[in-house]
């Protein structure tokens, strides 16, 4: 852009600074004296009054004479740095009265987090893009001259109850009042529309404009920005343990993590709720595959920042992000289906176990219109009766015989066919709807087994899989258990509930007081998937397991693999010499059968006796048995 092209973009938008006609004035601090040239040709184009200062002490001694406008101050100065010069002013100055823009390098984030501590009103990073620097010094100067124009009226005002009669004098001081409460709040409110009241990050809002000014940028300039969706994983749950005080402690601290793993040019912002935005500037000097490079390392540092517990009240807390890239203009040139693919990749992330990141690939956008259609359908699935019930016989390996079954649940959707549980289970979780749902199948379970036992099986027992989602929705399970088996007459072993592994990766205190309440019920709990890589003996030690379950990836290479056989061997004789009973699941073949048998496993489960059959058909197993 040519000298008089660019004069008449910034005359153009200077208007809108100056309205009450005052020559504005910069004051620009930075020992370059080639920097501060450059910024003063920028800014004099678009008629503004230009101080200059070399170094930190100059810039002091120069607002004590003459207070400017606005201060353009470098971070990085001989003697006083920026910083220093920036608490200085503070002690004198309001955000309003002063507006200070600090001038940080590209990767310094401490930096950033440091000036936005002590007061600055905003940043910019080095290399200086000019047209950046004048979008933000526009905004502080207009800020500035709508404090001085409520600044002015104030005083006006008062030299008006001044000159009122003694009668009126009440009144004009309740007016007085008033007013101040309103510029309070009308400060507040310039506040919040820009910032999280929480966190302190850009918000939605000024978020979606510093976006826009990114990809004004990328298109003049052939750049390749990319933008990251950020969400908490299982957020929900320290909001439900540890209350929305702990949850408002993390996500605070989160912000403080996200800003320190960002790069200086970078925008960290909250959308709301556990949900934040991340936006990459792009690098003109870098190469596209070494972009790529760079924004993986931005996500690297975040998983790794993320992986040390957050200290909440005194509590561990273990809390993971799950992250989703789209990249312009690859995956989108505007900002709503950039925002859009984001949002895909980052479901993908939490498809793929969560606490990962992903970059968006198009046939993202059809499985998360998938979702989406699932997840409004299973909210219908329980009015509409789409929901059953089938079961899986336990067998004792000795005798043959069926003494316990496993219920699991289907789910035949009118609108979608029939959806397989590992699908639309998780979607259950993550949504809450496991919750009623999860009281639908123990009420049903009850039932059914009150009247397998009114035929002749008295010592019947069904096992129902029980989610981390429902131990951590406070007293719904037990009130449902206690109330189904009350209806039913069962005795309170009857039912008994299998717990994944994965349970117990958040031992809280919440949960294990939900365990030890089961636990005085007389409420049997099997261990389940045992092997599949989290659970602990210290944890099989500190509650009362009836039984655990072998996790059917193990028994399925069981004859085949050395290492399956030995842990098997183990897991058994462990678990007889602290009176756990074992339940071998997944088993296929005779051969499987026999090793098992020969290692003196008590139970077992698979489709070589039977695979999950409805009622009816689980009732003929009963009778053939």
């Amino acid at each position: 852009m040519n000298v008089a092209m660019r004069k008449m973009s910034y005359e153009s938008e200077i208007q809108e600074v100056i309205s009450s006609g005052k020559i504005l004035n910069v004051l620009i601090v930075d020992d370059s004296n080639v920097i501060r040239c450059a910024i003063r040709e920028i800014l004099e184009i678009g008629n503004i009054q230009v101080t200059e200062a070399s170094d930190g002490e100059e810039a002091l001694k120069s607002v004590r004479k003459n207070v400017p406008d606005l201060v353009l101050l470098d971070v990085v100065m001989p003697e006083i740095n920026g910083i220093t010069v920036l608490k200085k002013l503070r002690k004198s100055y309001s955000k309003l009265q002063l507006p200070i823009v600090m001038v940080t390098s590209r990767d310094s984030a401490q930096e950033v987090v440091q000036a936005l501590d002590y007061g600055a009103n905003d940043y910019i990073t080095k290399p200086i893009d000019f047209d950046i620097l004048w979008a933000r010094l526009s905004n502080q100067l207009m800020q500035k001259q709508a404090a001085e124009f409520l600044r002015l009226a104030k005083i006006r005002l008062e030299k008006q109850i001044k000159q009122r009669t003694e009668e009126l004098k009440l009144t004009n001081l309740q007016l007085e009042k008033e007013i101040e409460v309103r510029t309070v709040a009308e400060s507040e409110l310039q506040k919040q529309a820009s910032y999280d009241g929480l966190t302190g990050l850009p918000n939605r809002s000024l978020a979606s404009d510093r976006l826009t000014q990114t990809l004004v940028k990328a298109k003049r300039h052939t750049l390749n920005p990319c933008l990251a969706f950020i969400d908490l994983d299982n957020f929900k749950y320290v909001n439900d343990t540890f209350g929305h005080s702990a949850g408002d402690d993390l996500l605070r601290e989160a912000a403080r993590r996200l800003l320190e793993c960002a790069r200086g040019s970078d925008t960290v912002a909250r959308l709301g709720g556990d949900e934040f935005l991340l936006i990459l500037d792009d690098d003109d000097n870098l190469k596209t595959s070494d972009h790529e490079i760079a924004v993986r390392h931005v996500a690297e540092r975040i998983l790794e920042s993320f992986s040390k517990p957050f200290n909440i009240n005194g509590q561990d807390i273990t809390i993971t992000p799950s992250l989703g890239f789209s990249v312009y203009p690859k995956d989108g040139e505007d900002e709503d289906t950039l925002m859009r693919h984001a949002d895909a990749a980052m479901y993908r992330s939490k498809n793929e176990g969560k606490n990962t990141y992903c970059f968006y690939s198009p046939e993202m956008t059809v499985k998360a219109k998938l979702r989406v259609n699932v997840e409004t359908q299973l909210r219908h699935a329980l009015e509409r009766k789409e929901l059953s019930l089938h079961y899986q016989p336990i067998i004792d390996a000795e005798t043959g015989k069926i003494i316990k079954a496993e219920a699991l649940l289907r789910w035949n959707s009118k609108e979608l066919g029939m959806i397989m549980p590992d699908y639309f289970i998780p979607i259950a979780e993550e949504t809450g709807l496991i919750l009623p749902i999860g009281d639908w199948v123990i009420t049903s379970v009850c039932k059914q087994l009150k009247e397998w036992r009114n035929l002749g099986w008295d010592d019947l027992c069904i096992t129902v899989n029980v989610s981390a989602r429902q131990l951590h929705a406070d007293s719904s399970l037990i009130d449902t258990l206690t109330q189904s088996l009350k209806n039913s007459g069962l005795p309170t072993n009857a039912i008994q509930f299998e717990l994944k592994e994965g349970v117990f990766l958040e031992d809280t205190s919440h949960l294990n007081t939900m365990i030890q309440t089961l636990e005085n019920k007389g409420i049997k709990l099997h261990m389940d998937d045992f092997g599949s890589g989290y659970a602990s003996l210290s944890c099989i030690k500190r509650h009362s397991f009836d039984s655990i379950k072998i996790d059917c990836n193990i028994i399925m290479n069981l004859v085949d693999d050395i290492k399956n056989k030995k842990f098997v061997t183990a897991t058994i004789a462990m678990a007889k010499s602290l009176g756990i009973h074992v339940i071998s699941k997944g088993v296929e073949t005779k051969k499987q059968l026999q090793f098992l048998q020969n290692v003196q496993c008590e139970l077992i489960q698979g489709n070589y006796f039977s695979k999950p059959v409805t009622s009816d058909q689980f009732i003929k197993l009963l009778k053939h048995v």
